[in-house]
């Protein structure tokens, strides 16, 4: 039996996570809007699974804990607990326990039911508060019918238009009942003689394999009355308690006509059907259409010198199967971003109630999909600007109410498309970034001098932020002070092949946009010489290529650059910043490819142009990884390796170097 447990154990550790994703929404959901239909139908329910799951599966800590938040919840329910902040901050903290638990749980043994000497208490006393047994009002009904699905209702209609009555009626059993699953079959028994069971908490499945607590849910539609179907089940052994509550639609009966349409409906919804996968076989998947990709690329190479009708009609077979086998594999590796955006709000709450403040918190996007390597890396920065948009941002409740604000500030976590990249940004209706404040740090760390300052526009300011130990918080905290945060942001981004911008007005609020590509995986690139050396410039950074007359060139500021339609472009030799040994040209022309960084734009100057290609991405690894200018490394389709250039990073190492041409 141990064996068979062991085989389930991640399946458990995936469900309860997802279920305790639920629990957690669900809390922050009812403690914006306790009237929310539905909602605390879906957090008892989510409690109630964990319950029965981890009984099932022998974990008696996480299953004692689950049992009281479910007492507590199925009050809420019943309407005999009054929802106010400090029971939430009681059921949060029951979520965070049962959060810690699962995670040691999976890596080691569970915990002894001793770590539950602090929440549990105050569980009970929630639970010793009211114990009156009340008939559900009507707005308890109105939550059971908007969590029916359209099938269900339309069933119930068209049932009570032919005189019969639904209900929902919820069967507790003694805790000692020994053979649950045979009394919930006893329990079906008697209900089918005189009437049909439409659904039931959890699935019938679960029932017969006794994976449950030590009650479940029944939605019933008969002819009976109340106390002929009470009478009916308190005659099967070990029930304890029988709830009836009868559900009466709003809506009119449907007909015939609207019933099948809703039984086609649920039929195509449970034909679809999900797999979960481990990532680790996706990664190999992956690797292994990299190397289909560099292996087509060869093939391409070997047409050119062996032209054949009958290779290359093969080869645009090949290509084609390929790149939809690698869009195929791109898509399954995409994860929305609702997997980072969904554990924010309750952090956001936390803080705030930490701080005093009241926030607003919305989420828009998070539909939106990212490649899985990046949403791995996301999150930090996310956290550090969130936090930094609630201490920093948004101002004291009296402080915008004496600005004519309102006085529950707003924070905004929204992502979208644009082309191949994915933008998210962190916008508050706050006070804004004060530049004169920026401006007197920076004087005083010794960063600029005393009349510097004026000569930056916004966006220099802005950028000083982001320097390592930059704060211009007057005080230190746990939240922030200590210049750690923004640094941090620009560095993870930057290693995403990402950037950040920064743009605020004083008074009314500050907006940080991260740009992110869609996937590290597979990219389009514009190859180029060096001399003998082959590199890739990825296709995103670039934003036109020009061959120039030597002439052309002019000398501003000790500086060589060039004039493109009306602008001023500076230079740079990438042979000498790359320590690569150009050949010697008597050209008059030379080779030029413009790309924009996070500082500006430039022009590097190459020995020439190979073409643009689809390269695999691979990393540098931890020996020869965050070389300044290389975002990693490619093979060719002719065996060599190239390295991938980062423009913003090889701009950074220009002005560093001072490599501007001259």
């Amino acid at each position: 039996m141990n064996d068979d447990l062991a085989r389930y154990r991640e399946t458990f550790f995936a469900e309860a996570r997802e279920h305790l994703e639920e629990l957690n929404d669900g809390l922050l959901a009812l403690e914006k809007d306790p009237s929310a239909p539905g909602v605390i139908n879906t957090v008892f329910r989510a409690a109630h699974t964990i319950k029965g799951m981890a009984a099932t599966m022998g974990f008696q800590t996480i299953s004692t804990l689950t049992h009281k938040m479910e007492d507590v919840l199925d009050k809420l329910r019943a309407g005999t607990l009054q929802m106010m902040p400090e029971l939430f901050d009681v059921l949060f903290h029951a979520v965070d326990t049962l959060e810690s638990i699962l995670s040691t749980a999976q890596t080691e043994d569970e915990p002894p039911l001793s770590c539950l000497n602090e929440v549990l208490p105050k569980l009970e006393g929630w639970l010793g508060t009211d114990l009156r047994k009340v008939t559900p009002t009507a707005a308890s009904l109105q939550a059971v019918e908007e969590d029916l699905s359209s099938y269900e209702k339309n069933v119930v209609a068209a049932a009570q238009s032919r005189g019969y009555k639904a209900f929902m009626i919820t069967v507790t059993l003694s805790p000692d009942c020994l053979m649950k699953g045979v009394r919930a079959f006893l329990v079906f028994q008697k209900l089918e003689a005189c009437g049909e069971v439409l659904r039931a908490e959890p699935p019938v499945e679960d029932l017969e394999e006794e994976k449950f607590g030590d009650s479940f849910r029944l939605l019933y539609v008969t002819q009976r009355s109340v106390e002929e179907i009470n009478t009916l089940l308190l005659g099967v052994s070990d029930v304890r308690t029988v709830e009836i509550n009868e559900l009466v639609l709003r809506s009119a009966a449907s007909t015939g006509k609207e019933l099948q349409p809703a039984v086609e409906e649920r039929q195509r919804h449970l034909s679809t059907q999900t797999v979960r996968i481990d990532i680790h076989r996706l990664d190999n998947l992956m690797n292994l259409v990299g190397e289909l990709v560099i292996t087509k690329t060869r093939l391409d190479q070997l047409l050119l010198a062996h032209s054949s009708p009958e290779l290359e009609e093969t080869l645009k077979s090949l290509t084609r199967v390929a790149g939809g086998l690698q869009d195929a594999v791109m898509k399954a590796r995409m994860v929305p971003l609702a997997q980072v955006f969904n554990r924010f709000p309750r952090m956001v709450r936390d803080l705030a109630r930490e701080l005093g403040k009241q926030v607003d918190f919305l989420i828009e996007g998070e539909e939106t999909e990212l490649d899985r390597s990046v949403i791995d890396e996301i999150g930090d920065p996310l956290v550090h600007l969130l936090r930094n948009a609630v201490d920093h941002g948004i101002e004291p409740q009296t402080t915008r109410a004496a600005n004519g604000k309102n006085p529950m500030g707003r924070i905004r976590l929204s992502a979208c498309y644009e082309g191949n990249h994915v933008l998210i940004a962190v916008e508050d209706d706050g006070e804004g970034i004060s530049r004169s404040a920026v401006l007197a740090k920076a004087k005083e760390r010794g960063l600029l001098g005393s009349r510097e300052g004026e000569e930056l526009n916004d966006q220099e300011v802005y950028r000083l932020l982001f320097l390592p130990g930059f704060s211009t918080s007057k005080t230190v905290s746990d939240v922030s002070g200590r210049g750690v945060g923004l640094d941090v942001v620009e560095s993870k981004i930057e290693s995403l092949g990402g950037s950040v911008e920064v743009r605020s007005r004083h008074g009314e609020g500050t907006r940080f946009t991260i740009r992110l590509p869609l996937t590290l995986a597979i990219i389009q690139a514009l190859l180029v010489n060096l001399g003998t050396e082959t590199y890739a410039i990825p296709l995103e950074g670039v934003e036109e290529i020009q061959v120039v007359a030597k002439e052309d060139v002019k000398l501003v500021r000790q500086r060589q650059v060039i004039l493109l339609r009306g602008e001023v472009v500076p230079l740079v030799c990438l042979g000498p910043l790359l320590g690569c040994v150009a050949e010697s040209e008597d050209t008059e022309d030379i080779s030029v490819v413009v790309v924009r960084g996070d500082t500006g734009r430039a022009g590097l100057v190459v020995s020439g142009l190979v073409g643009q290609r689809e390269i695999v991405i691979k990393s540098l690894g931890r020996f020869l990884g965050n070389v300044a200018g290389i975002g990693g490394a490619t093979i060719l389709g002719d065996g060599r390796v190239a390295l991938i250039l980062d423009p913003s990073g090889i701009l950074a190492l220009a002005a560093e170097e001072n490599r501007f041409a001259s």
